[in-house]
C-alpha cells in the first residue's frame, strides 16, 4: 500500500479559545481590552470636560488594543518570532551584560 505523508506545519499556533486565539494571544488581547474598555465606559480623567475626556479616553483604548493586537498577531518572519517576542529578546539583549573586547 502507498503512504500518504501530510506535511504538519509546526510553525502555526494551535487555536485554543474560540477557535482564533491561541493562549499566547488571548493572553495579549484579552486583559489589557478588559481593562481599557473598563476605563473607556467609566473612568474619567480630572480637570478635563466630560466630552474631551470621552475622546482621549477613546484615544487611549484604540491605541492600547492596536498595541495588543499588533503584538499577539504581527510575525517578524525574518527573526521567526511574534512582535512580543522579538521586543522581549531586544530587551533582554539591551540590559544583559556584554564583553568588550580589543581587537
Amino acid at each position: 500500500m502507498y503512504e500518504i505523508i501530510v506535511p504538519v506545519d509546526i510553525t502555526g499556533e494551535e487555536k485554543d479559545i474560540l477557535a482564533i486565539f491561541s493562549r499566547r494571544q488571548f493572553m495579549l488581547i484579552f486583559p489589557p481590552g478588559v481593562v481599557s474598555l473598563i476605563f473607556l465606559l467609566w473612568g474619567n480623567i480630572p480637570f478635563i470636560p466630560p466630552w474631551p475626556d470621552f475622546f482621549i479616553r477613546l484615544f487611549l483604548f484604540v491605541v492600547m488594543m492596536g498595541t495588543m493586537v499588533c503584538l499577539a498577531y504581527v510575525r517578524l518572519d525574518k527573526y521567526q518570532q511574534y512582535l512580543n517576542e522579538f521586543i522581549v529578546t531586544q530587551w533582554k539583549y539591551r540590559k544583559s551584560q556584554k564583553t568588550y573586547t580589543y581587537l
